[in-house]
């Protein structure tokens, strides 16, 4: 993850706050557009390696001894609604050589799991597929034979030549096509596919005008097949290094935009008196969501004149890793939370979401459901699980407008969230520029980099070894909670490396003792002058930003950089940070169905008190009306520990919640940090 803008890891721990009473007021003749059911797919795992439990068994979901999918895992998808399934799975997908996963069971003993028996999960369980196709394996002909082995009928005519990939898939037990529409080039295809040549050197990361130019390549090839395949590009919020070229080459052609989104963030543990901040950044995040969607769409009409670009959202969650010694923040009520108000963000059809994939669904690091059947062992529900699982059992087919009257609390900002407070503002950027006509770099010693400094460029000399680079700097003084917007350029000569160079700005006092920055750049080769953009929001008690030459890198690592960068300063100037407002108590996503019935989604944010709250629909005086939460005894409360998986009561669980009628219509109370399902039935 690299946000656009990162303050504290952890700013503030707020304090308790009283809930006022939430008033709901919904509009069933106030359509918005049809619940659009493909934003609750998920991730299938099929890693192509030695690991038993995925090749053979997709995490899980598989039963390789009965060659079908496990009856357990097929009823927990079906009730948790997942409609679109995306196949195989994260960063194993950079070198996914899909051709071993085909054909007979006897020629890939550690592929039980492969296409066929994906397709097949697919169709027991009523959803479509995605299919992630190779970005650092394989050539433009390989997807174009992906095509065909899925979509092409079993007639002999073997568009593509060469093997008669039909004919295999027909051999694999289905004869006529998949009819799969949806591919997607490469997974965070920008970070390269980790792995380095025999000097130790990483040759498998492509720039964005690379990217561009064979993913028109690989779309021409596989339409050629098939022209109703839709094929999406990998585009990245805050990497512009990357977007815009590909979106100047390609993005006429480009069917889909894939973006993922992984926020709030923690890496390693944190002490029990700062969970707090991150159960308040989980259910204070969708305003930042709703930001990087907006900023990317209007990058793509800026370049393209496109308003029309779906995206698809192939992963998403919270990005909570490395808890050991603490709850697993990744399973708790918070995040669950999280991720409901993250469904109400890409139902929202402003936001031109066409699918949307959940990191991930049966067992690993982040599965909402935990358990092997061959195991023995029971599958259990994890928290994120029961969001879908309300959404699909009692959300309607038709959004309609709904308005919240309720109480609402500031938020400090954290874990790639912004601070929220008060009333709604715009970003403002200031015209004075801070940046003193005679700044001067000053420099500490590199035991790698030579640097010298003319005038106000300081020139790095790289001469082999990998590096970590961040030996130039200026300091300036900085207010508190404020935004600093730094523009630089760089030059290189003769940068031979496949991670460049860039700028860095943060709090003076360091990383290792803040944890707050912000990097951008990645220019290489012989450039002329790049500009380099960063932005970034200090912490409560910043007095000080220091803005460094900034190579990421490690010191006697095994990525290689030689030439020449030269890094000047432009401006600095201030900016009032957008801000979406105080976070309000109540959320809610609300839909009918034909048969009058209305229904919502409603998120309590507040942590510590319950919300009484009535429901007055327009046009409807009376009706039955039911309600589910989702509850736990803490934000962090989760289903992960041994006991539970064991197949102990699970803390986090659903109960009934009573729903009175009144003189407004109906009302209920909503338990702290909760998500609750209500259907009124006339």
């Amino acid at each position: 993850m690299r946000p656009a803008i990162v303050g504290a890891l952890l700013i503030v721990c707020a304090m308790a706050h009283a809930a006022d009473p939430a008033h709901i007021l919904v509009r069933p003749s106030a359509e918005i557009a049809p619940v659009n059911r493909l934003v609750f797919g998920n991730n299938q795992l099929a890693y192509q390696d030695a690991r038993e439990q995925y090749g053979n068994r997709g995490a899980g979901i598989w039963d390789p001894e009965t060659h079908a999918p496990v009856p357990g895992y097929v009823d927990l998808a079906r009730q948790a609604g997942v409609s679109v399934n995306r196949w195989p799975g994260g960063c194993g997908a950079h070198y996914y050589n899909w051709k071993r996963t085909v054909g007979p069971l006897a020629d890939r003993p550690d592929q039980q799991f492969g296409l066929p028996e994906f397709l097949t999960f697919c169709e027991a369980t009523g959803s479509i597929p995605i299919l992630t196709i190779a970005c650092y394996w394989g050539e433009a002909q390989d997807a174009a034979d992906l095509v065909e082995y899925s979509n092409a009928p079993n007639d002999g005519s073997n568009p593509n030549g060469g093997a008669d990939w039909a004919a295999v898939r027909a051999a694999d037990g289905h004869p006529e096509p998949w009819g799969v529409i949806w591919f997607e080039y490469g997974n965070e295809s920008y970070h390269g596919g980790h792995r380095r040549n025999e000097s130790g050197e990483r040759t498998d990361i492509f720039t964005g005008e690379q990217y561009a130019r064979r993913f028109l390549d690989y779309r021409a090839a596989m339409q050629a097949v098939d022209p109703n395949i839709l094929l999406g590009a990998v585009l990245h919020p805050g990497m512009d290094e990357w977007n815009r070229p590909i979106l100047e080459i390609a993005g006429a052609a480009i069917d889909f935009g894939i973006l993922h989104t992984y926020v709030p963030g923690q890496r390693d543990d944190v002490d029990p008196e700062r969970h707090r901040a991150l159960m308040e950044a989980c259910v204070a995040c969708p305003g930042e969501i709703e930001r990087r969607y907006d900023l990317m769409n209007a990058l793509v009409e800026e370049i393209t004149g496109r308003t029309d670009l779906p995206w698809a959202i192939t992963e998403y969650n919270g990005w909570f890793v490395g808890q050991r010694e603490n709850p697993p923040l990744r399973q708790c009520l918070a995040n669950a939370l999280r991720n409901a108000e993250h469904l109400r963000v890409m139902l929202a059809p402003r936001h031109r979401i066409a699918l949307a994939n959940f990191w991930q669904f049966a067992n690993e690091y982040w599965g909402m459901v935990q358990g092997y059947v061959h195991r023995g062992e029971p599958l259990v529900k994890q928290a994120n699980f029961y969001v879908f699982q309300l959404y699909a059992q009692h959300f309607g087919d038709m959004l309609v407008e709904s308005e919240v009257t309720c109480g609402r609390w500031d938020f400090g900002g954290g874990g790639w969230v912004p601070p929220r407070a008060g009333e709604p503002s715009t970003y403002q950027l200031y015209e004075e520029n801070l940046l003193p006509e005679d700044y001067a770099w000053q420099i500490s010693e590199s035991p790698v980099v030579t640097q010298r400094v003319e005038g106000d460029t300081l020139i790095a000399e790289f001469p082999g070894p990998d590096t970590n680079y961040y030996h130039g700097s200026i300091r300036l003084p900085a207010e508190p909670m404020m935004g600093y917007r730094v523009v630089g350029e760089i030059r290189t000569e003769g940068l031979e490396t496949t991670r460049g160079v860039g700028l860095q700005v943060g709090d003076a006092r360091g990383w290792t003792v803040t944890q707050s920055a912000t990097s951008a750049g990645d220019v290489r080769g012989d450039s002329d002058w790049t500009p380099v953009t960063l932005e970034y929001l200090t912490l409560e008690d910043t007095s000080e930003i220091a803005i460094m030459t900034r190579r990421l890198g490690n010191d006697g690592g095994a990525n290689p950089i030689t030439g020449t960068a030269r890094y000047r300063l432009l401006s600095v100037q201030r900016f009032r940070p957008w801000n979406p407002g105080a976070v309000p108590d109540v959320s809610v996503n609300a839909a009918t169905r034909a048969d009058g019935s209305v229904t919502l989604m409603i998120v309590n944010t507040n942590l510590d008190e319950p919300v009484e709250a009535t429901i007055a629909v327009e046009g409807l005086a009376a009706g039955a009306a039911q309600a589910w939460s989702l509850v736990g005894p803490e934000p962090w409360s989760h289903n992960f520990a041994p006991e539970t998986l064991a197949g102990g009561d699970p803390p986090v669980t659903l109960v009934r919640t009573p729903v009175a009628a009144d003189d407004e219509g109906w009302a209920l109370t909503l338990p702290k940090h909760s998500l609750t399902a209500v259907e009124i039935r006339p």
